[in-house]
């Protein structure tokens, strides 16, 4: 099972995938924050974590990086993929219809 797929699968149910796009971006910014004002951000980190440990707490599995530490770099990848990506549901839609992304000439 490749990174993302193992990672999407640990996150499953709603309020564990809502409160990663919280944790994520928050974690994330932490390191541009600390540079700022470090207190803040050092304490962004946390939070972070304690957000994504809730969400898996409710769903009832470990956090990916548990296993791999890499996914750490999976989670923004995934979190774009959820908010821009088209589904796959979308996808095959597309493709069931026969029709392409650009408009006929």
């Amino acid at each position: 099972m490749g990174l993302y797929s193992h990672y999407d699968s640990a996150h499953n149910h709603p309020v564990n995938r809502a409160l990663h796009m919280i944790a994520i971006p928050v974690g994330f910014s932490s390191l541009i924050v600390v540079w700022y004002h470090w207190i803040i951000g050092l304490l962004l980190i946390p939070l972070a974590f304690g957000l994504a440990w809730l969400g898996h707490i409710i769903e009832g599995n470990k956090p990916a990086f548990l296993t791999n530490p890499m996914h750490v770099f999976v989670a923004p990848v995934w979190m774009a993929q959820k908010l821009f990506g088209s589904s796959k549901k979308d996808k095959s839609a597309l493709r069931d219809r026969g029709s392409s992304t650009l408009p006929p000439r």
